[in-house]
C-alpha cells in the first residue's frame, strides 16, 4: 500500500470515478436515489484541491483518497478541516482510510490544534469511523439546506498533537 500526496500529474479523472463509487454505495439509503443516481464524475473537481489531497494506491490501483486543509468555515478558522476521505468498498477495512487519515492528520498538526469534519447524522459506520480515530461529537444535528433537500449533519472535532 502507498500513502502519498496527490501531484499535479495525477489522474483526477481517476480520482472523481473513485468518488462517484464511494457515494453511490456509502449514501444509499441515506440519500436520495434520485440524487444519487444523477451524480458522474464531473459532479467533483478534485484537482482543484490536489494540493490539500492523500492518494492511496494499491499494487498502482487508486483505492482511497483524503483531502483536508483549512478550515472552510470562518467560526472555524483556526482550525483545520478533514474535507472528505473515501476509500473503494472492495477495499475497505483493510486500514486504508486510517493510514490516508493519519497523513492528513499530521500534516494539519504542524499547524493546527484541532480538527473538525462534518458528517451525516444517519451515517452511522462513518461516525464509528472518526470515534475510533479520536473524533467526538460537537454540538447538536445541524440542518443545512441544499438543492436537494435539508441534510441533517453533525460536526465532530480532535485535538492535535
Amino acid at each position: 500500500m502507498e500513502i502519498r500526496k496527490a501531484r499535479p500529474d495525477d489522474d483526477f479523472e481517476a480520482v472523481a470515478q473513485l468518488y462517484l463509487t464511494v457515494w453511490r454505495r456509502a449514501y444509499r439509503g441515506l440519500l436520495p436515489a434520485d440524487f444519487l443516481a444523477q451524480l458522474t464524475p464531473a459532479t467533483w473537481q478534485p484537482r482543484r484541491r490536489w494540493q490539500q489531497t492523500w492518494l492511496a494506491f494499491d499494487h498502482g490501483l487508486l483505492v482511497g483518497s483524503c483531502a483536508a486543509g483549512p478550515a472552510r468555515q470562518p467560526q472555524r478558522a483556526a482550525m483545520g478541516e478533514i474535507y472528505s476521505i473515501y476509500v473503494l468498498p472492495q477495499k475497505q477495512q483493510r486500514g486504508i482510510g486510517q493510514q490516508l487519515m493519519q497523513a492528513a492528520l499530521t500534516e494539519l498538526a504542524t499547524t493546527y490544534p484541532q480538527v473538525y469534519l462534518e458528517v451525516l447524522a444517519a451515517n452511522q459506520a462513518a461516525q464509528s469511523f472518526y470515534r475510533r480515530l479520536g473524533f467526538t461529537q460537537k454540538g447538536p444535528v445541524q440542518l443545512r439546506t441544499v438543492p436537494q433537500g435539508e441534510l441533517a449533519l453533525i460536526e465532530m472535532s480532535r485535538g492535535l498533537p
